[in-house]
């Protein structure tokens, strides 16, 4: 349930204060890495458990994935597109102790190769670099887009993860009805998208 009240949390965050978070958003980059390395060293220790586990860089990524799916105007949308550049690099941050500590256990024969975690975590990484603007800025806007699709496949492998790895059968549930609601949601969206640019092509053909 963790998750929950970090996403809520971070919502609220974008909606009132988004423009402190791309103001400082460096200072934030530096202050969640040097946290994210004190979490991992500190992993045993319970106030780690957001970190080591995933549960803030989840809740990061979830909003960032949300926001593509809101409905074009509302508040809420606008206010989380504001930041999504920034969650998506926090996100990302912030699970690293989660990515790093599970790899290690698995190099050391502890657990079984987490094959959906990972192959998201190296997805991640190409958005990641691309996710700062001095870096964005040299590629084209169409290239810039096509890598940018891959995030969809890392929504399907991140949910999938963690149905297979959930510790508690309350985050199984949450975790459904989080990630049903978003593809519910992104699918309608994008159906509505469609029937619109048809519409104006429509309307276009008409005109002419």
């Amino acid at each position: 349930m963790i998750v929950a009240i970090f996403v809520v949390l971070l919502g609220l965050l974008a909606i009132y204060k988004g423009k402190f978070v791309r103001k400082h958003n460096l200072k934030l980059y530096i202050g969640f890495t040097v946290v994210s390395v004190l979490m991992f060293v500190l992993q045993d220790k319970a106030f780690s458990t957001p970190f080591v586990q995933g549960f803030l860089g989840l809740s990061f990524y979830y909003l960032v994935m949300i926001a593509g799916a809101l409905k074009k105007g509302s508040k809420v949308k606008k206010s989380l597109m504001g930041v999504r550049r920034e969650y998506s690099i926090l996100g990302f941050i912030t699970v690293l102790p989660h990515a790093t500590k599970y790899l290690l256990e698995w190099f050391n024969g502890e657990i079984e190769f987490p094959i959906y975690g990972v192959i998201g975590f190296v997805l991640m990484i190409p958005l990641f670099i691309t996710s700062f603007q001095s870096i964005r800025k040299l590629m084209t806007q169409k290239s810039w887009k096509r890598l940018q699709s891959v995030a969809y496949v890392i929504y399907i492998l991140l949910f999938i993860h963690l149905i297979i790895n959930y510790t508690e059968r309350i985050n199984l549930v949450l975790y459904l009805v989080l990630f049903v609601s978003y593809f519910v949601m992104k699918i309608a969206f994008e159906i509505k998208k469609a029937k619109e640019k048809q519409m104006c092509s429509a309307m276009k053909k008409q005109t002419k």
